[in-house]
């Protein structure tokens, strides 16, 4: 009696598995009929849309939502299945971008924006872990002064 009451549940969980998609539930289909977009909801308020860009199958860009206001994007732009850019937003507005642009899954800069507009940069040119370059940007966005680290102490280049 325990034993089918076991498999009686687990051919529930089975069944309930089955009908779910691997991302969330499916919202859209390409015109060949395979998903190309998924709907992942977090809680009540929050939720994740999956985009499939090149049809692969697999999603390469994902928004993060809270009370229907976009909070973060991850992004595979290279199409490998490693998010190798990720922006968050507060108000809809983009505060910072975190970038990995030769696709080695370390991240070599981190942009801070102040109104939507470029205000900072830090640079990891060397993939050591830590900030070598720091950028300050006007409201403009020109670029206003440079810091260069190193070592213990920071160099300030100011142009």
């Amino acid at each position: 009696m325990r034993k089918a009451a076991i498999l009686f549940i687990a051919l529930g969980f089975n069944f309930i598995s089955c009908n779910r998609q691997p991302f969330g539930d499916v919202t859209h289909r390409n015109r060949r009929g395979r998903p190309d977009q998924w709907l992942y909801r977090i809680s009540n308020d929050e939720y994740k849309i999956l985009i499939d860009s090149n049809g692969d199958g697999r999603p390469d860009v994902i928004r993060t939502y809270k009370d229907r206001q976009v909070i973060k994007v991850e992004s595979d732009r290279n199409f490998n299945g490693k998010v190798d850019l990720v922006q968050e937003y507060s108000r809809g507005v983009l505060v910072r971008e975190i970038r990995d642009d030769d696709f080695d899954g370390k991240p070599e800069s981190i942009r801070t924006f102040r109104n939507g507009k470029l205000a900072m940069i830090e640079r990891d040119p060397q993939e050591r872990g830590y900030v070598d370059v720091v950028e300050y940007y006007d409201d403009y966005g020109k670029l206003i002064r440079r810091e260069l680290r190193a070592s213990d102490r920071a160099l300030d280049w100011t142009r």
